[in-house]
């Protein structure tokens, strides 16, 4: 593949384009094809947008495509398990979250609705991920244009090795195109 030596890869868009479906299914299945026996992190904003917003669609997906998994819910040890990997689930709202990651070593990484982390998650985050061929997925909506994840991420992608996917409505096939019209003028 073409972007296979990148180290990162930021989905960024408009509402509704599909990038989160995209990003989720696409991470699952690098990482399973990829890896192993290996950790994996997956943050979102909380633990009600990690239920929501990763969770429910991961497991659609993964029962779509007839891959068993073990949801453990444990407060302390909250975790998925697919094949042999491990995939820790974390909330990132506060600058504190990133304390949860220290000593974790992590294949890769999934950051939903990164742009909303404090960027203290994000740089833990991506150093926890040393594992040859390790990779950091995120997707987020537009921000301010002096963000960190666009000034330090978007804006370097080629000199970072990072993939820059740039999504709009027109990316999500499962809208209607009057559904689309409308979004377009509000």
């Amino acid at each position: 593949a073409p972007y296979c030596d990148n180290d990162m890869l930021i989905a960024d868009g408009s509402i509704r384009s599909g990038k989160t479906i995209s990003m989720i299914d696409s991470f699952i299945m690098w990482s399973l094809y990829q890896f192993e026996g290996q950790v994996f992190i997956i943050a979102a904003r909380s633990a009600g947008a990690l239920t929501r917003n990763i969770l429910r669609p991961m497991f659609q997906i993964l029962a779509a495509k007839g891959i068993a998994y073990k949801y453990i819910r444990s407060s302390d040890d909250k975790h998925i398990e697919i094949g042999s990997n491990i995939y820790y689930l974390f909330g990132a709202s506060t600058e504190a979250s990133q304390d949860v990651l220290q000593g974790l070593t992590a294949a890769g990484a999934y950051g939903d609705e990164a742009a909303l982390f404090p960027q203290s998650f994000i740089e833990q985050m991506i150093g926890r991920c040393s594992v040859p061929k390790s990779k950091i997925w995120l997707n987020c909506n537009p921000e301010s244009p002096y963000h960190f994840l666009k000034t330090d991420y978007i804006d370097k992608a080629a000199e970072k090795k990072i993939l820059h996917l740039h999504f709009t409505l027109d990316d999500n096939l499962s809208l209607s195109n009057e559904i689309k019209e409308r979004y377009k003028r509000m």
